[in-house]
């Protein structure tokens, strides 16, 4: 018997921070890392579909995200990894937008 997965994938988002210079001069490099996975429900499109979002920019999206109301906000232009059934995929958030009970993300080729 089967039991149903709720929010059965993951994706991590790229995290940056900026390089600094010192009070000496020297510049310091920033860095780059990967979050610690947030769970989600993705859904491919089946195609390549277009949707116009809240900026009322129409942008391509390959994958519809559901996750927790409680997630964090994500910006457009964000990368991210999806890991779905064992395959990890690098996309970019095209939208994003929260309801009253779940957030959803649109992800797309960069």
């Amino acid at each position: 018997m089967a039991v149903l997965a709720l929010k059965p994938h993951s994706l991590r988002v790229l995290l940056l921070k900026s390089g600094e210079e010192m009070d000496n001069g020297d510049y310091i490099e920033g860095d780059k890392r990967w979050s610690c996975p947030i769970r989600c429900d993705a859904v491919p499109a089946g195609k390549a579909d277009e949707k116009m979002f809240e900026d009322g920019v129409t942008r391509k999206y390959t994958f519809t995200c559901y996750l927790a109301h409680d997630c964090r906000e994500f910006v457009i232009g964000e990368r991210v990894r999806l890991s779905r059934n064992g395959l990890i995929q690098e996309l970019e958030v095209k939208g994003f937008i929260r309801y009253q009970k779940q957030a959803k993300l649109w992800l797309g080729w960069g």
